[in-house]
């Protein structure tokens, strides 16, 4: 495995260069022999190696989660714990029995090819084909103590979520107060953040921020109930999913070092599709109809209601926007 992996090192940092075998053997430190098998075990794992007599071997990038390909492209000051699976039911479900059996020290992230049983907000299911979309999450030790805020971690997110769509793809995208992103009026990606408690405390340990994104169209589109608010990002893919998960965290941990400061909020109001909208928020067993004036600097929203009082809610869910203009009656 080590073998392979530095293989993998070599050919991504030449790429779309060849490679030489005798080359890779002598930096590597390992027999001619040794370096076929690796090549040969990559390939079977997935990866796209091309081989030309002559020449050697070169990466190919493609669609096929990969830990190391994902590594590679990461910038910024964080430098998470990775892994990356074929299916599982949830990936937050998943960090969360982590997080039980091994308490997490470091950032860990989560990214699966496909999930059965993943889900947002209320238990609701989010649809998770295979190929298709990115489905990961992280999990944040946070230490006795540090400080803490949920709205604003969910809203940062959205942020770092909407620069990476931006950066990667010819897209306009909107935030739906809390945690929905919106392309061409459809939800395109969902935000779910959960926590888990230390028993002997009652203290928070791990949060965890779940991000599921359609990239593209399922073949055969989307379930008959989903058709009406889900999309996707785009028809077509120009860049991998190892670079759309490598920039979303970067961007994800570059803001998170400074998230409490909500000094990304601006940012969030530019992209909100509810400021000045006439909306209807559930909130408990409690529904409030009014106008958006704002979004405060702990990502509250700011109601304006028909009698004219101003609230400021920092939970609940929008469950109507009536729009002046667009497509989207969410």
């Amino acid at each position: 495995m080590a073998t392979q992996t530095e293989v993998l090192k070599f050919l991504m940092q030449t790429a779309p260069d060849y490679y030489s075998g005798d080359d890779l053997a002598q930096q590597i430190g390992v027999s001619r022999t040794a370096i076929w098998k690796a090549i040969q075990s990559l390939q079977a794992a997935g990866y796209s190696i091309e081989s030309r007599h002559g020449l050697g071997y070169r990466y190919v990038a493609n669609n096929q989660l990969s830990a190391p390909v994902i590594m590679a492209g990461l910038a910024g000051p964080v430098q998470p714990k990775l892994i990356t699976l074929d299916q599982v039911d949830s990936t937050n479900a998943y960090l969360k029995r982590l997080a039980v059996t091994e308490p997490l020290t470091e950032p860990t992230v989560v990214v699966a090819d496909t999930q059965t049983g993943g889900y947002g907000r209320f238990g609701r299911p989010f649809y998770s084909p295979s190929s298709t979309g990115v489905y990961l999450s992280i999990g944040l030790p946070i230490k006795a103590g540090a400080p803490f805020d949920p709205g604003l971690l969910t809203t940062g997110t959205a942020v770092a979520v909407a620069k990476t769509l931006d950066q990667l793809f010819d897209v306009t995208v909107a935030l739906k107060w809390v945690n929905d992103v919106l392309v061409n009026h459809h939800k395109v990606v969902g935000i779910l953040s959960e926590a888990t408690t230390d028993l002997e405390s009652g203290q928070i340990s791990t949060v965890i921020v779940g991000i599921g994104i359609n990239l593209t169209l399922p073949t055969g589109d989307f379930p008959v109930d989903l058709k009406q608010k889900a999309g996707a990002v785009t028809t077509e893919l120009t860049v991998t999913r190892n670079q759309v998960v490598s920039t979303l965290l970067s961007e994800f941990f570059t803001s998170y070092q400074t998230y409490t400061t909500g000094d990304f909020m601006a940012d969030y109001r530019r992209l909100s599709m509810v400021i000045g909208q006439q909306v209807e928020l559930k909130t408990g067993a409690t529904t409030i109809t009014g106008v958006v004036n704002d979004i405060d600097a702990t990502g509250a929203l700011v109601v304006q209601l028909p009698t004219g009082e101003v609230q400021h809610l920092s939970s609940g869910e929008i469950t109507k926007v009536n729009l002046l203009t667009g497509g989207y009656r969410g």
